[in-house]
């Protein structure tokens, strides 16, 4: 009698990951660039290293971002939304007491200077990171920076409505973004760089009293 052929073991059957489309990867790639961005340098860092650190393959994140400059413009952006923003919201609760400018301007960079010391790496990138970037990188952070500068002129704009000549209104206005993007943006390189030497009270204050002379120099002329 024949022995019975032995039972082909039973194959187990893995599940397979559940497929995500490129808007719900785009977060988690986007996520594993920022550290890799933080840690390498943009040019030190490949598609090829995003995706393995990702644990998908690069055909999945040339899906999400067809290049890595795109990829570095996106995390710009996202990261941009902290960027100033702080800032931007303190001056927008309130009108700028015009007898007294000092005030109102202290507490903007004070906390915009806070959110800095919270999340240091973010402003690092955000900052920092086009520096050794392409050239479409630099023209991104040009944009972003605008974006910030006008934000703040449209603000600047009902401060001054009533205390400025009304045809060189839009102009001062223009000039009070440039100026407080430009203070804020060294406070926060200061702060990054050397936070040995400055609390964001102590920053944010002299921050304040500078932009508050420049302030009040612009409406008198």
């Amino acid at each position: 009698m024949s022995a019975s052929k032995p039972k082909p073991e039973k194959q187990v059957q893995r599940a397979r990951a559940a497929h995500l489309g490129p808007e719900r990867r785009r977060p988690q790639i986007l996520d594993v660039a920022f550290e890799l961005f933080l840690s390498k340098g943009y040019k030190q860092t490949s598609m090829d290293e995003i995706a393995r650190a990702a644990g998908v393959s690069k055909p999945v994140v040339y899906a999400c971002f067809p290049s890595k400059a795109e990829l570095f413009g996106e995390l710009l952006d996202r990261e941009e939304q902290r960027m100033l923003a702080q800032f931007g919201a303190a001056l927008a609760t309130g009108t700028m007491p015009l007898d007294d400018p000092e005030a109102t301007l202290t507490a903007g960079f004070t906390s915009m200077l806070r959110a800095v010391t919270d999340t240091p790496e973010a402003y690092r990138i955000a900052l920092l990171g086009g520096d050794d970037a392409e050239v479409a990188i630099e023209t991104r952070v040009r944009q972003r920076r605008e974006r910030h500068a006008a934000a703040i002129a449209a603000v600047a704009l009902t401060w001054m409505e009533g205390s400025v000549p009304a045809p060189r209104i839009e102009a001062a206005a223009q000039f009070v973004g440039q100026m407080l993007v430009g203070i804020g943006e060294a406070g926060m390189r200061m702060l990054l760089t050397a936070p040995e030497l400055w609390t964001p009270e102590t920053l944010g204050s002299t921050l304040g009293r500078f932009a508050a002379s420049g302030f009040a120099a612009l409406l008198e002329g």
